[in-house]
This record gives C-alpha cells, sequence and structure tokens, in this order.
C-alpha cells in the first residue's frame, strides 16, 4: 500500500468524476489501480496467515503474553487492512462496470 498515492483516509487521491465523463483513459486508470489493490491484497493476504502461523506454531510452547498479543493484534490489524481493500476493490469492480457499459452504449 506505500507507495501508491493515497491520501490519509486510504482512498487514492485521483477519483473519476461521474460516468459521463469516464473515457478510455479513466478505464486504463480504474484497472491500473484495481491491479495495485489485488497485489496489496494478495500481500496483505500472506502477512496475515504468516502471522497466524507463528501465533498457532507457538501455541503450545511456553512464550512471552505480550509478544502473543502484539502477533494477534497484527493479524488483526492485516484482517482489517484487508477487509478496507476488499471494500475498494468492490468499488473499483463497480465503476469499471459502469465505465464498460457506458461505453457500450
Amino acid at each position: 500500500m506505500a507507495g501508491h498515492d493515497e491520501n490519509p483516509g486510504g482512498e487514492r487521491s485521483r477519483e473519476t468524476s461521474g460516468v459521463a465523463g469516464v473515457d478510455a483513459r479513466d478505464e486504463d486508470a480504474i484497472r491500473e489501480e484495481l491491479r495495485l489493490v489485488d497485489e496489496d491484497l494478495a500481500r496483505l493476504r500472506e502477512t496475515a496467515r504468516e502471522l497466524r502461523e507463528r501465533i498457532g506454531d507457538r501455541a503450545d510452547a511456553p512464550t512471552d503474553m505480550n509478544e502473543m498479543g502484539t502477533l494477534i493484534n497484527m493479524a488483526d490489524q492485516q484482517d482489517a487492512f484487508i477487509a478496507t481493500l476488499e471494500a475498494r476493490r468492490e468499488d473499483l469492480l463497480s465503476r469499471l462496470r459502469e465505465a464498460t457499459e457506458h461505453h457500450a452504449r
């Protein structure tokens, strides 16, 4: 997610105006952003899986409870990021469908 032109709210700073203003460049931009979101999702899902795996590996061994709590918190944060990106992905897909339908008319 870092390095992707985002504002503090997590949304991309460049938004496409209404469907009537969507052109081929906007569709390409939406597709590119969708590709980046998919890459971010894959990376976050892998990180969350690895964190949960580390938590599971330590479940049977004595461990520092603070460290375990930190790992659980980190995994939960990854899950929250994933949910946010999944919502963003659905929004992008919807915008792309609208743009495609607009051009088909």
